[in-house]
């Protein structure tokens, strides 16, 4: 099979303005896309509930976390793009039954085994829903309103993200069945979310046979717009490894280093990282993404005052660091969806998002599974320390890169 097997397949883009049926499809798209990224962060603050009952430590729930990465990546790599050949629609629906299934397993699980199975399926919902739900939002809104088609998918993305933290820290302090209650709440939500996309406008007129191939990641034709492309990707990969390891370890330093004790604060902290990236996305002036230097600007100081936050043993120092870095990774991402959206041929666009989403997911792999090993090797301050450099290395160089003269 050929890599790029999407190219002669052409989608219809809603026109100016749209139709109501259209209009109604972009925002029950945007409602589902959320709920399923919800889904993925539901996990984080039950690390503390499963770990005694299962018996795992530290790096077994940096290697949970890396699982649901790596079935993300998987998704990206194999599904993704199956949605330029065979539509938008029926890979939405398979996206939102892979969470169900999920779901159910986080119900049933008892054992680490379980536990991996149930990252891995969610990680593959969210990688399917991530870049076929971002493709099919740029073509219900139409050529025409692009800047609100990426706007809305980051903010599906990065909302949904931080919702799922704080609803499960809720659940687990308030409620009496922590590792439960708010699985059955969500499985329960999934119904209205599959009806939402069955009822959907398909944007793919002229479909194939779905053909599986382990896809090489694409990029632009043009050599000026690779070299953007690849500024952005590079960014949003430096950006994502600070949510990894929000998303994994940052519930146990919160616990073990600044002494916060109460499931619904945990979830909060972690759950502000990604509403601050939400509020960074939508209400940000065009020159923090248009310009060089605010975006790694806010991920450069955000990763440096919450590093000194674990270091000095102080919250507020490491809520503010919080604060600075969800902007940075809001700015990162919703200038790199808004930059992958215009560069992407329409035959292939789910192609060149799941790339740009590819980047994103592996920035949380390698550094989340490597902070986990060193943190059973070496002093924990020395291992966040260790990644906050790598992290403040990699968003400099992508800043300092030559930038593109011209983009065709």
């Amino acid at each position: 099979m050929t890599d790029h097997i999407a190219s002669d397949v052409r989608v219809r883009t809603v026109p100016p303005g749209g139709g109501r049926r259209s209009r109604a499809g972009f925002w029950l798209v945007a409602a589902v896309y959320t709920v399923v990224m919800l889904g993925g962060t539901l996990p984080i603050p039950l690390y503390v509930f499963w770990a005694p009952q299962m018996g795992f430590g530290p790096f077994t729930t940096t290697l949970v976390f890396a699982v649901y990465a790596l079935g993300t990546v998987l998704a990206l790599m194999v599904f993704a793009s199956l949605s330029d050949r065979v539509g938008r629609r029926p890979l939405l629906a398979a996206a939102v039954l892979a969470a169900a299934t999920s779901t159910a397993l986080f119900l049933l699980a008892h054992d680490v085994g379980t536990l991996l199975a149930a990252r891995f399926l969610c990680g593959l919902s969210t990688g399917v829903f991530t870049a076929t739900g971002t493709a099919a939002l740029g073509e219900l809104a139409g050529a025409e309103r692009t800047r609100l088609a990426s706007t809305v998918s980051t903010a599906a993305n990065m909302g949904g993200l931080g919702l799922g933290t704080i609803v499960a820290g809720l659940f687990a302090q308030y409620e009496a069945n922590p590792t439960h209650l708010v699985f059955w709440v969500y499985l329960a939500s999934l119904v209205p979310a599959f009806l939402a996309v069955v009822v959907t406008p398909e944007t793919v007129t002229s479909r194939q046979r779905p053909a599986m191939s382990v896809r090489r990641p694409a990029f632009p034709d043009r050599r000026p717009a690779r070299t953007e492309f690849l500024r952005v990707a590079t960014a949003v990969l430096a950006a994502f490894a600070v949510s990894g390891l929000f998303s994994s370890l940052v519930p146990s330093f919160l616990r073990e280093q600044l002494h916060v004790h109460n499931v619904a604060a945990v979830g909060a902290e972690v759950g502000l990282l990604f509403i601050v990236a939400l509020i960074a996305q939508v209400a940000a002036p065009e020159r923090w993404t248009s310009g060089r230097w605010p975006t790694p600007a806010f991920l450069v100081a955000g990763v440096a005052v919450f590093e000194a936050g674990l270091l000095a043993r102080s919250l507020p120092v490491f809520a503010a660091g919080t604060l600075l870095a969800g902007t940075g990774i809001g700015l990162a991402f919703r200038r790199g969806v808004a930059t992958t959206q215009r560069l992407a041929d329409p035959r292939r666009r789910a192609d060149l998002l799941s790339t740009y989403f590819l980047f994103a997911y592996t920035g949380t792999i390698v550094p989340t599974l490597a902070l986990g090993l060193l943190d059973q090797t070496i002093n924990q301050d020395v291992a966040t320390l260790i990644l906050a450099v790598a992290v403040i290395a990699t968003t400099l160089a992508s800043a300092l890169s030559r930038p593109a003269t011209t983009v065709a």
